[in-house]
């Protein structure tokens, strides 16, 4: 039975991460260019192409934009099959008390609604779906953000000694609501590069999220091996 909680909450996590992660450099790697500060851009720009430039029927220049398609809009799918699964059973862990839990149930909550998220962004191409692109976008990363200061709180809650895991995840949470103020409460135009600053503000809160999941599973497998997993969604038990 450990093995298949092991798969759930540590090898699967940490195995679509590194997919993203590969994906996401291959795509960057071969796309062909543009953004929207210079149309005929080569290459693509950390700092003025956005992660969602990838996943674009045809590059920003025009040109055909398989490989990055697939491997950025791919990658988005995996993501979203194995973190919906991931908090939608995460709870079942972080049994040590009923309000532990139940505060859990209801970061995972907003957890599991990012995951659908993340196939809402790779089955609407931005510049095919720009508005329904634009909402699955902003909304994953308010629901991770939300779900991120859920998790610290549950850390602090916790009787044994947590308050690192409890800094790391405010911390994240604080790093992508910076980035949501930035974005979607026009902060960013008070810069005067304002399209640089959003790129770069959701590529930090990427890098955050991205360090977010290692550290959770660091627990979910101590927690694995220290005793018995009863495994229902949200811990709701019949």
């Amino acid at each position: 039975m450990r093995s298949i909680e092991n798969l759930l909450f540590f090898i699967l996590p940490i195995l679509s991460i590194v997919i993203f992660i590969i994906c996401v450099l291959l795509g960057a790697l071969t796309y062909d260019g543009g953004n929207s500060l210079e149309l005929n851009a080569p290459g693509y720009s950390f700092s003025n192409n956005y992660l969602s430039d990838l996943g674009r029927i045809k590059s920003i220049s025009g040109m055909e934009n398989s490989i990055p398609y697939y491997c950025f809009n791919g990658s988005l799918i995996i993501l979203s099959a194995i973190f919906s699964v991931f908090f939608l059973y995460l709870p079942c862990l972080y049994d040590e008390s009923h309000r532990v839990q139940s505060i859990s149930r209801i970061g995972s909550c907003f957890g599991f609604l990012a995951g659908i998220c993340f196939a809402g962004v790779a089955l609407t191409p931005t510049d095919l779906f720009f508005t329904s692109h634009k909402f699955f976008a902003n909304w994953l990363y308010r629901l991770l953000c939300l779900s991120m200061f859920f998790y610290s709180f549950v850390y602090i809650l916790m009787e044994k000694n947590n308050i690192l895991f409890s800094f790391i995840f405010s911390l994240i949470g604080l790093v992508v609501a910076f980035k949501i103020i930035l974005s979607d409460f026009g902060l960013a135009n008070l810069f005067s590069e304002p399209h640089t600053i959003r790129v770069l503000a959701q590529k930090i809160a990427s890098i955050a999220l991205i360090i977010g999941v290692p550290m959770m599973t660091i627990y979910n497998r101590f927690r694995i091996f220290n005793g018995e997993v009863i495994l229902y969604p949200l811990a709701l038990k019949k």
